[in-house]
């Protein structure tokens, strides 16, 4: 049972107020609107009230809007979720198709920059709260058909970012160094298909790259990294390299 709401969360309070006035200027109808300020508040909310809708900034305290995603149609699977951002990355891009792959049935969601014109906007509310139809920002429909990137892929960017060699990537993720070396094959040939093996410059490339950085330039030119998940990610490593350090030192003795 729905209740008769919309939710947001944002956690600028300008941008939260300008939101729910907006909503409640021309969607009133579906009942109050409900304010989350970060990711956490916003999946406790969702699956108390189940809202019509929920509009979720991506870059919030604590869960971002992606994970409060994740959580909301884990227990909500019927949830219509616009995510409205400041930071359209193809970080945020790639975990998305493949959480909405995974849901069942395939909820309606929209995904939208929030420097859009108000109007384009409120076509988006409509599209995903009334017709429960996908709504995807023209300005990132080419994010949305790249090859999607395994969660694998998507943290080994951070390591190659980090500076972590195969051998570490192997240790951390409980791969052999095969492994690692076959999945960031496949890494590179999905973020540099002119690289990929049989093309006509495959040996001068080799010779004249270092494969590893040019893989990192392209997922940063992309938005595949950003600095508030690098930040997240180096704060990760640092504690895994503690632990990894002292288990190395043992298997020295």
């Amino acid at each position: 049972m729905h209740d008769m709401s919309i939710l947001i969360a944002e956690d600028n309070v300008a941008q939260r107020t300008y939101l729910r006035e907006l909503l409640e200027r021309k969607f009133g109808d579906y009942g109050p609107i409900l304010e989350a300020p970060d990711g956490d508040t916003v999946v406790k909310l969702a699956l108390e009230h189940r809202p019509q809708l929920c509009v979720l900034d991506i870059q919030m305290p604590g869960l971002s809007g992606v994970k409060a995603a994740r959580a909301i149609w884990k227990g909500f699977p019927a949830a219509r979720i616009i995510f409205w951002t400041q930071f359209p990355h193809e970080i945020y891009i790639n975990e998305i198709r493949k959480l909405v792959r995974q849901v069942q049935p395939q909820p309606a969601y929209g995904f939208i920059d929030k420097n859009n014109p108000e109007g384009r906007f409120l076509r988006f509310v409509a599209t995903v709260l009334e017709d429960g139809a996908d709504m995807i920002d023209p300005n990132f429909k080419d994010a949305f058909t790249h090859p999607l990137l395994t969660d694998f892929e998507a943290e080994a960017l951070y390591f190659l970012a980090l500076g972590l060699s195969n051998w570490a990537i192997a240790r951390k993720c409980h791969l052999s160094l095969r492994g690692v070396e076959s999945r960031l094959t496949t890494l590179y040939e999905k973020l540099l298909p002119t690289n990929a093996e049989g093309t006509a410059d495959e040996g001068f490339d080799k010779l004249a790259f270092n494969i590893r950085t040019k893989a990192y330039f392209e997922a940063l030119r992309r938005g595949l990294i950003n600095q508030d998940e690098l930040a997240k990610a180096s704060d990760e490593l640092e504690k895994w390299l503690e632990k990894d350090r002292k288990k190395y030192a043992m298997e020295q003795k």
